[in-house]
């Protein structure tokens, strides 16, 4: 197609008022494209600074954190306290309990049973003991106990047997007796710490379930008359004792007694002699008492000044 001058002339008259219709349009969006394109001085810096601290702190080495150090406390010096002397308590009349000799704590007895109790005790005070100081009864069951003298002078520091006989209650049960010593003013005292504690005899009464027999002899005593004296009847198998009196001039017993197997004989006090039921080599032998038999015959005639030992 070949353009002419009419042909240029109608596309000139076309673009032309497009043109100018345009131009208003581009001289109002000049500033505008302007102040978009062309960079901001104080923006930027601005970035620029910002994007330097972003680098150094994303590039900075990271810091180890350093070990905590101990705090020493200071040393103080507390001040150890002296040890201060504490006086000890004395008394003129105290006792230090030491043993039971005879009938420990606990024993089992029979109903009615005669026994004698032996205490070891201590002289724990400063003052001596005499003969005029006692044993007596404190509180508790009695069981038939009486006063006994002290038997003889007991000095701070010694040690000493004391006895009391009694009787057990005729009921089963429990029973403890407390006894004190008693001084010349009359002044009771004992153990314990401030020496006011007493001392004491703790049995059983079992039922009465045996039988009993009767064993009997006679008391050859070399002299024309039988002093006093006490029988002893000692069960073979467990060392229990009951006693029994003769009277003076009595040359003859016959005594009730649970059914068991014993040892019999006979002291004189005076004389300090015993009598005993023996073998023939001097060694006592032993007598079984049945339920509801008499035993005869039982002779004490082997007297000596020395206690007879056990033949089996």
């Amino acid at each position: 197609m070949k353009l002419t001058t009419n042909n240029i002339i109608i596309i000139f008259g076309i673009l032309a008022p497009c043109v100018i219709a345009l131009f208003p349009i581009s001289v109002l969006a000049m500033p505008l494209l302007r102040s978009e394109n062309q960079p901001n001085p104080e923006a930027t810096v601005q970035a620029l600074v910002t994007q330097t601290v972003i680098s150094m702190t994303l590039n900075a080495p990271t810091q180890t954190p350093l070990p905590a150090t101990a705090t020493v406390a200071p040393v103080t010096n507390t001040p150890v306290p002296t040890s201060t002397s504490v006086p000890v308590t004395s008394y003129c009349d105290w006792v230090a309990f030491i043993k039971d000799v005879t009938v420990p704590d606990g024993t089992t007895l029979l109903p009615g049973e005669v026994f004698t109790k032996t205490w070891r005790l201590k002289n724990r005070g400063t003052c001596t003991w005499t003969p005029n100081y006692a044993i007596v009864f404190h509180s508790g069951a009695q069981m038939s106990g009486t006063t006994m003298q002290m038997p003889g002078y007991i000095a701070p520091g010694q040690t000493v047997d004391v006895a009391v006989t009694f009787t057990a209650p005729t009921t089963p049960g429990h029973y403890i007796g407390y006894w004190s010593l008693r001084n010349e003013s009359g002044a009771l005292f004992g153990t314990g710490d401030r020496a006011t504690t007493p001392f004491y005899v703790d049995i059983y009464v079992k039922e009465q379930n045996i039988s009993y027999g009767t064993v009997s002899g006679s008391l050859c005593y070399p002299s024309e008359f039988n002093p006093p004296m006490t029988l002893y009847f000692e069960d073979v198998h467990t060392g229990d004792t009951i006693q029994s009196s003769v009277s003076e001039a009595q040359n003859y017993y016959a005594v009730l007694l649970p059914a068991g197997r014993y040892y019999v004989y006979a002291w004189a006090p005076g004389y300090n002699l015993e009598g005993a039921y023996t073998h023939s080599n001097g060694l006592m032998k032993s007598v079984f008492v049945g339920g509801g038999q008499t035993v005869s015959s039982v002779n004490l005639c082997d007297w000596s000044p020395y206690g007879h030992a056990r033949g089996e």
